[in-house]
């Protein structure tokens, strides 16, 4: 047995003679040789799950006959739901994953895997979630021996030892069988992620795809820190936007009033689970957000999701006057994403950790999301979602750090915001992985506070679809970002937030978009505002001629609540 690392100029040399035109190419010769790989916790010598590339010196991928098989597109199981063996469950998951940000294919290991490969030199990289720091080994196989290959991964940052728990609020993760967990939750370990919220998601037709066996706590699994929980995104339309609910006991369902999304929130609510809009708030969603925020049953908006950040529409619903938590999630495996967990969310628990424990935790607003930077936040020690109740005009205490693994994130600005405004900017000093604030800050009216900080990603670029004005031959370096949730400030004897002129002048702007829809609703073009069949979030007219009149009384309720407040 042979355990051979070779650096870079193996690597180079390999690169020449086997990946060369003929006749400089000079092919190894031999039966193949295997990779015994095994990786490490270091903080606790413990074997640990992990995300693993195997490159050969031509370029070329290779995954373990071990690894993890994975879901990498939604499918429609709901027929099969209760009756699958796992066998025909995992008939359509996979061990090979293509990881579009860094153009590699990837594949997931528990900890100990063995790949056969032909004799030459290998590059494997091993990465776990934010928190761990990447490692990469240059590997020498042999014909017929065994390399073994150990690889422990430090951690630069640990969160949950601070009480700070990850989660990733948008994962359409099929569950037609309860015997999926136990691998599907190593699939989450492997990338660290405290929380996975699998949702069924459904339209005006129906409800059942990425089908979940049950929700509630039998649809729950959870071994040590790690859950994985059933959700929904449900309601879901093309013209009042793409909703979330976490943690409910059932599916939640309204087939005969589905455009009226009140009934889902307050269903919702009674259950104890919470509430919110998916996609950063922006198209539709901000139609939807117009007749569901007087209710003041939303409770988080998702702000980071598909490689990029989008604070416009929070900020708006804040400066409102609404309480908001910001929230982060993939939607894998659609679109973009492809790595569960690389736009997440951290939520503060208190006491002993439990789903429930969580969720209270979102309720309450105390969360920061990032794609990799992690943030810490005070106002007066008072942690995101805090309240603060000044008695007169005076100075605040704001106290916040920004740190980050070098390897993967160049951040380079943390900002103070005061209702979506920056107060402060503090830039990064070099070699320094982190940037601190410590500030007093004079308050003069009610507010929020929050803190943020961007960058770029070290190793990651966008995919083509999210630049299509750029050239080609252009390399657009991926956004690092990460956001606190907000703490209140509230000033005895002043205005409230939602007594501001900034706040009526938004009450004004949500009020045209309700008057914008009620005249569509209102016209004798109906069809037009239905589009059945489309690409998943159609509505078909019977359903507006069914629930157009409940709607309507939805809009006018919302239309007084947003009069009352710009006047």
């Amino acid at each position: 047995m042979r355990n051979l690392y070779f650096g870079s100029i193996a690597w180079q040399l390999t690169a020449v003679l086997l990946c060369s035109p003929a006749p400089v190419r000079a092919v190894a010769q031999g039966q193949p040789g295997r990779i015994a790989l095994t990786i490490m916790d270091a903080s606790n010598t413990r074997e640990t799950g992990a995300r693993v590339t195997v490159t050969d010196a031509c370029g070329n991928f290779h995954v373990a006959e071990d690894a993890i098989l994975v879901e990498t597109r939604t499918r429609d199981l709901e027929s099969a739901v209760g009756r699958l063996t796992l066998e025909k469950a995992q008939a359509g998951l996979t061990r090979r994953v293509k990881n579009i940000y860094r153009d590699t294919d990837f594949w997931y290991s528990t900890g100990s895997s063995s790949v056969e490969l032909d004799p030459g030199v290998y590059r494997v990289t091993v990465i776990k979630g934010p928190e761990y720091r990447p490692e990469t080994r240059d590997v020498v196989v042999e014909a017929g021996e065994l390399s073994i290959v150990s690889i422990s991964l430090h951690r630069w940052i640990n969160m949950a030892a601070q009480g700070w728990d990850s989660a990733d609020a948008h994962l359409h993760i099929a569950r037609p069988t309860p015997q999926l967990n136990p691998s599907f939750i190593r699939w989450m370990q492997a990338e660290d992620l405290n929380i996975a919220n699998c949702l069924e998601w459904g339209h005006s037709k129906y409800f059942h795809n990425a089908a979940q066996y049950a929700h509630g706590e039998e649809g729950r699994y959870e071994e040590g820190h790690f859950v994985i929980a059933a959700g929904q995104e449900n309601p879901r339309t093309h013209f009042l936007g793409h909703t979330i609910i976490l943690g409910a006991d059932s599916p939640i369902d309204f087939r005969q009033q589905y455009l009226i999304y009140g009934l889902f929130w307050e269903e919702a609510e009674r259950q104890g689970a919470v509430s919110g809009y998916a996609h950063k708030g922006t198209g539709a969603a901000g139609v939807g957000l117009s007749v569901d925020l007087p209710q003041k049953l939303i409770r988080f908006l998702e702000v980071l999701q598909l490689g990029t950040a989008d604070y416009r529409a929070w900020y708006d619903i804040l400066n409102t006057g609404f309480r908001m938590t910001p929230i982060a999630g993939t939607d894998y495996p659609f679109g973009i994403s492809h790595v569960p967990g690389r736009e997440r969310f951290y939520t503060r628990i208190a006491g002993p950790f439990s789903f429930e424990a969580w969720l209270e935790g979102v309720r309450a607003g105390r969360v920061f999301v990032t794609n990799g930077p992690m943030l810490e936040f005070q106002v007066d020690g008072q942690d995101p979602g805090g309240d603060i109740h000044l008695e007169q005009p005076g100075p605040i205490h704001i106290q916040a750090v920004v740190r980050f693994n070098p390897d993967l994130d160049d951040v380079r600005v943390l900002e103070a915001v005061e209702n979506g405004k920056v107060i402060r900017s503090f830039s990064r000093e070099p070699g320094i992985a982190e940037i601190r604030c410590d500030f007093s800050h004079e308050i003069t009216e009610a507010c929020w506070i929050a803190v943020r900080s961007s960058g770029k990603k070290i190793a990651e670029t966008l995919p083509p679809p999210l630049w299509p004005f750029q050239k080609a031959t252009q390399i657009v370096r991926a956004p690092s970002d990460a956001h606190s949730g907000a703490v209140y400030v509230s000033l005895k004897g002043q205005p409230t937030r939602d007594q501001h002129p900034r706040a009526k002048a938004l009450a004004a702007q949500w009020l045209n978009r309700l008057t914008k829809l009620e005249s569509q609703l209102t016209t004798d073009e109906l069809d037009k505002l239905a589009k059945w069949p489309s690409f998943v979030d159609g509505v078909e007219i019977d359903v507006f001629l069914r629930d157009r009149r409940a709607l309507l009384e939805a809009i006018q309720s919302a239309k007084q609540y947003f009069a009352a407040q710009a006047e």
